[in-house]
């Protein structure tokens, strides 16, 4: 369960910014509310602001700090870290970029865990863990001081330590060598929480679980998901064929995969979809389509089928990009309200959204806290980022009224020159 995310000189992000999935005092939508250990969180979050306000920025900068976890055990020497400074001011674009998360893991255990970084090292990582109300040390390393280890594991974290090198993040480092304290921390990160910034991610990793889907359990969960979102498929089926190397792209191949390991295969996935059509004469007759034939919202509720299953089944914290991208409003209010069900979501799903969808800017599905803006500065092309909690809101305002008339900024104000 995610606590709070915060990103310092990233991308438009120059000063630090926080988003707290941690709920304020406000007593509305107790249903918008998840429990883990002593700890408690909102199940989701909307993102509001004007194109090229800094949403993507904030969502790239969650998506490079988790892959830099879940890929530092593979990275070599001599490898750049993609880290991206702020670089329209002379002293950012030097420093370091950092990264925070507080979470509850699989022990039921409230983590802080950060790093710093620029494109040649790691300048500062950190490791807490709360038993109690105070948080202890696991480990804390800055570059030019003396590292500071937690009592019960030093031994073994100095000699890790020693071997780490300064591009590889050490939590990445001292998980693979099975030291204990850091292993249930890194499997947070690794396997539960997950970000989707485009497209071809989406499809990406829904085909790879249609494909290994023996079972057909994320079939059948796609065409109930269907189904509820009243789109009328009567059946789905996947064909996967692997890809022979001289028919891979020469982008795949130039990727340097060795061949033919299981890692290197590649496939071909089609999934085809059945309509039941009733004739004049009464007589109903099941027609195929290819899912590239199907609309945009269809083609997306296919890919958001796998994903909203681990997240239900595993309890794990989910990041769209563009949820309304080709989406109907109500199924966008309907893909949100699924996080907001107890009995779907029985294992504390999270859900974070960026959206231009106005429809569901309303306290009668949020709570204050769960709504955040993006607003650039464009004399600095510094981004903000803060929440509708910050306002004074009456429980009866209208926010997306508000919000279109700019009461709370991030909005785009339109010049009314001529274009041409």
């Amino acid at each position: 369960m995610l606590i709070q995310f915060s990103v310092e000189n990233y991308m438009s992000i120059r000063d630090k910014v926080f988003l707290s999935m941690e709920p304020s005092k406000d007593s509305e939508h107790p249903e918008n509310i998840i429990e883990k250990g002593k700890c408690s969180a909102v199940n989701t979050v909307a993102i509001y602001g004007a194109n090229a306000s800094g949403k993507s920025s904030l969502f790239k900068a969650i998506t490079v700090a988790i892959l830099m976890v879940r890929n530092s055990n593979n990275v070599q020497v001599t490898d750049k870290l993609p880290v991206i400074p702020f670089k329209f001011d002379a002293e950012s674009v030097n420093k370091p970029t950092s990264f925070e998360f507080t979470f509850v893991a699989g022990d039921n255990k409230k983590y802080i865990y950060g790093f710093s970084a620029t494109a040649e090292k790691i300048t500062e990582e950190y490791l807490y863990r709360y038993g109690t109300a105070k948080p202890t040390l696991l480990f804390d390393l800055k570059e030019g001081e003396t590292p500071k280890f937690n009592r019960a594991y030093k031994t073994k974290l100095e000699t890790v330590y020693e071997m780490n090198t300064p591009n590889k993040l050490f939590l990445a480092t001292a998980t693979n060598w099975n030291v204990e304290c850091t292993k249930i921390p890194f499997e947070w990160l690794a396997d539960s929480i997950d970000t989707f910034t485009d497209v071809m991610t989406l499809s990406g990793f829904a085909f790879d679980k249609y494909r290994t889907d023996e079972s057909k359990g994320y079939v059948d969960f796609t065409k109930k998901l269907l189904r509820q979102a009243d789109i009328n498929i009567s059946s789905i089926s996947v064909d996967a064929k692997e890809i022979m190397a001289n028919n891979i792209p020469f982008q795949i191949l130039m990727q340097g995969k060795p061949f033919p390991s299981e890692e290197s295969k590649h496939f071909e996935v089609e999934i085809t979809t059945g309509h039941i059509i009733t004739k004049e004469d009464g007589k109903k007759e099941e027609y195929k389509l290819t899912l590239q034939e199907e609309s945009l919202g269809t083609q997306l509720l296919f890919f958001y089928g796998p994903i909203l299953k681990d997240a239900f089944e595993k309890g794990k914290t989910i990041v769209l990009d563009e949820i309304d991208k080709s989406m109907h409003p109500s199924l966008v209010k309907f893909i949100i309200n699924l996080f907001r069900d107890s009995d779907i979501n029985s294992k504390g799903s999270q859900l974070i959204v960026t959206t231009h969808e106005t429809g569901i800017l309303t306290l009668d599905m949020f709570r204050r806290d769960q709504i955040y803006f993006t607003e650039k500065d464009y004399q600095t092309g510094v981004t903000d980022l803060y929440s509708l909690d910050e306002f004074s809101v009456r429980k009866t305002e209208n926010i997306e009224k508000g919000y279109l008339l700019g009461r709370y900024g991030a909005i785009p104000f339109l010049c009314g020159e001529e274009v041409l």
